[in-house]
């Protein structure tokens, strides 16, 4: 496959694996950014987002409708797209840059014998363009233009670019009070803006203690959470949270998120145990659509009122992530609706205290159509 990057004032145009250039255009006026089905059916866009340091590369492709025709004696299969031009604009700006894409197919050879039949395969070209770490995040648009033997159209994806990786802030459950036959829950919580992942480890000032933990993304924007438990066995007195956030290829360290302290305590009363019911609404529904996740907790045969209930999901295949917090009423019961995005499994979790032992519900799986 054969690419080609114009100058900085044309874009890539491809007619048979001829590249041309023509003249950047500058629009006066905001126009609506929407796909011309008939010429392109869709437009997938990669991660996208404003780099620390080196360029970031966002990479798309297009998938085009009708790219081939039969010839009239319908003994060969002509082109039926002449031309493909990729551009992009950046968030706030009326220019359009060059992008990458690659060239059209070869025409499809004749057959032997017989007459021709279109190629079932729709045909797909991958283009990119770049961020650089001066650019701003928010709306970009990719648009392609199609040319035909008798018209041409152009077709617009909106593209949202994420920002620079930023931390805002972070906490530790502070102090820890770690208790002899007892598991003591630890909360780690990080504000970062940007991130595709974040790590954790926590670590002992005065002994080779840590701990290594990967933060899960709440629904609430740029929120990372993930508890742990600590135990007698852990060294006391004072901690430091050490946060890595990654997106790309490009990671950044946070060497003192955090600190917080962690210190003996005793227990003078036998822990309590804890369980949860968890139950949803439907477990078919139509995306958009809201359902309603809900259950009981109790802690020993009592109901746990007031009680902070954490709900989590995964994906097939995945791994269970926080998704809500969920207060319980005075009788232990606890509602949330939400409008499910995926195919997902659901459970509740009651995080465990000094004084109770946490305990997790049953799932259920919930099918988006």
């Amino acid at each position: 496959m054969r690419l080609l990057l114009a100058a900085a004032t044309g874009a890539a145009v491809f007619a048979t694996g001829t590249a041309t250039a023509f003249a950047t255009q500058t629009s006066a006026t905001a126009v609506a950014c929407d796909l011309n089905t008939a010429d392109v059916t869709a437009v997938t866009v990669g991660d996208a987002y404003v780099p620390l340091k080196d360029d970031a590369t966002v990479d798309f492709e297009a998938t085009l409708k009708d790219a081939w025709k039969l010839a009239e004696d319908k003994k060969s299969v002509q082109q039926n797209i002449t031309a493909v031009t990729a551009e992009f604009q950046r968030a706030g700006e009326t220019t359009w840059n060059s992008a990458t894409i690659e060239a059209l197919p070869a025409v499809p050879a004749p057959p032997a014998t017989g007459e021709a039949t279109l190629p079932t395969a729709d045909v797909k070209l991958k283009g990119s363009f770049k961020v650089t770490k001066d650019n701003k995040d928010g709306k970009w648009q990719v648009r392609l233009h199609v040319s035909r033997s008798a018209a041409s159209s152009d077709s617009c994806k909106e593209v949202t670019v994420s920002p620079q990786v930023k931390y805002v802030s972070a906490s530790v459950t502070d102090p820890v009070v770690v208790s002899a036959g007892q598991d003591t829950e630890v909360a780690v919580k990080a504000n970062i803006i940007g991130a595709s992942s974040v790590t954790a480890r926590l670590f002992s000032n005065d002994s080779n203690d840590s701990v290594d933990l990967e933060l899960s993304k709440s629904n609430t924007a740029d929120q990372w959470y993930r508890e742990t438990w600590f135990d007698d066995d852990y060294a006391t007195g004072a901690w430091t949270l050490e946060l890595v956030a990654a997106r790309g290829k490009e990671s950044v360290k946070f060497e003192k998120a955090d600190t917080f302290w962690v210190q003996k305590g005793s227990s003078k009363s036998k822990k309590a145990k804890s369980k949860v019911s968890f139950d949803v609404s439907a477990n078919k529904v139509k995306k958009g659509k809201k359902i309603r996740l809900y259950g009981k907790a109790y802690r020993g045969s009592s109901a746990y009122s007031g009680k902070m209930i954490e709900l989590y999901t995964k994906k097939k295949g995945g791994s269970w992530k926080f998704a809500y917090f969920v207060k319980a009423n005075g009788s232990g019961k606890f509602s949330k609706t939400v409008k499910p995005k995926t195919d997902a499994y659901w459970r509740a979790q009651v995080p465990g205290t000094s004084k109770t032992y946490g305990s997790k519900s049953g799932y259920e799986f919930v099918d988006v159509r």
